[in-house]
């Protein structure tokens, strides 16, 4: 299993340091987010398209009354077919790519709406401002894209107002610019820690489950993270084919180690093994602890004789140098293919007959059950 050391799970500027961890954090994000984005999006279009009436009755009938309502028409349509692309199906930089194009589309719509209404009420058009920085929060887009888009709201609420018909005195003016950047400032604070703290639960998910599908003593897979390998093999099994095989790994005597030299010596000894079941093994196989002194290993692209051929050798690397406090270990091994949408503990009972079969001929040796 991949260790996460502390150095990577520092978390700057908002953001997970370590660009694998952050990326992972941020689909997980966007799939627990989807059911309230499924809301919030088409809502907001909603909105503001419902604006479309206000807008018949203060800009009145014209050529720019209509390209307002159909550029609001249009970020609605966007809005609710966007969704389509966030799904988790979706790779993650298509899906912010989308989230992050609807909302500055409707920035953009944002800003046509307020160079229409430039001679309207100033101060609803500040108000205006601020809520939609505020309304940054609402949708997960990276820390930096939201500050961002804030301070473009920003500039459009000063543009709106520098632009006005009549003129405003220079305090009222600065007025609103002091208002709408302390806004943002605010906005991002909150967003900041908002991030930091989405992260941080995140790490308490991920510490939880790395707990529940981790043996405590060497620090392998358990019984639960072998039966989630087991799902994806068998998944890529069926989609593209590949073979799979199950090693049943069991320690002759561990009974008698333990008794000769105590069960700390035997728990070092476990650790030990799996440390060299590691070192032997290629990165896309799974080592687990099964109980005891069992371990199992899934090999992943395995034929038989490969298969038979890495146990041997897994054989040869516990056996041939001998362990500090208890010397010489070894042990029998019980190899078998996985079969199509099997449950784990139907293949493990499968090598397990080869197993006994291995154990019965003297021990320290490889047998194979078909």
């Amino acid at each position: 299993m991949e260790t996460i050391t502390p150095s990577r799970l520092d978390i700057r500027f908002g953001r997970f340091s370590e660009r694998s961890i952050e990326t992972d954090f941020r689909t997980y994000e966007l799939d627990a987010g989807y059911r309230s984005l499924s809301c919030i999006l088409p809502l907001l279009g909603a909105i503001f398209l419902g604006f479309s009436l206000p807008d018949l009755l203060v800009l009145g009938q014209g050529g720019f009354r209509t390209a307002l309502f159909l550029a609001r028409l249009v970020f609605f349509i966007v809005s609710v077919a966007a969704l389509r692309f966030l799904r988790s199906d979706v790779t993650l930089l298509r899906r912010e790519f989308v989230l992050a194009g609807v909302t500055v589309f409707g920035i953009a719509v944002f800003g046509f709406a307020m160079f229409m209404y430039r001679d309207g009420n100033v101060y609803l058009q500040a108000m205006s401002v601020l809520l939609m920085v505020a309304a940054q929060s609402l949708v997960p887009n990276r820390f930096s894209v939201s500050v961002a888009i804030s301070l473009v709201i920003v500039a459009i609420g000063v543009v709106s107002v520098e632009f006005r018909a009549e003129s405003m005195p220079m305090m009222t003016k600065a007025a609103l610019l002091v208002d709408s950047l302390l806004m943002t400032l605010i906005c991002s604070i909150i967003w900041l820690r908002t991030c930091r703290s989405r992260r941080h639960e995140y790490l308490k998910s991920m510490e939880l489950e790395h707990i529940s599908r981790t043996d405590p003593l060497t620090g392998l897979g358990n019984r639960r993270y072998l039966a989630d390998r087991l799902t994806e093999a068998q998944s890529r099994s069926s989609r593209y084919g590949e073979s799979y095989a199950l090693i049943l790994v069991d320690l002759d005597r561990f009974k008698n180690l333990n008794d000769n030299f105590g069960h700390e010596a035997g728990d070092e000894a476990l650790k030990e093994t799996g440390r060299r079941f590691t070192a032997a093994l290629r990165s896309e196989d799974s080592l687990s602890r099964w109980g005891g002194e069992e371990f199992v290993i899934l090999l992943s692209y395995a034929t038989v004789d490969a298969a038979l051929e890495s146990a041997r050798r897994l054989r040869l690397v516990l056996s041939s140098t001998p362990m500090n406090l208890v010397g010489r270990v070894t042990a029998s091994f019980g190899v078998t293919l996985l079969r199509s949408s099997e449950a784990l503990a139907d293949a493990v009972a499968r090598a397990d007959l080869a197993l006994y079969r291995a154990k019965d001929a003297g021990r320290d040796r490889v047998e194979f059950e078909p």
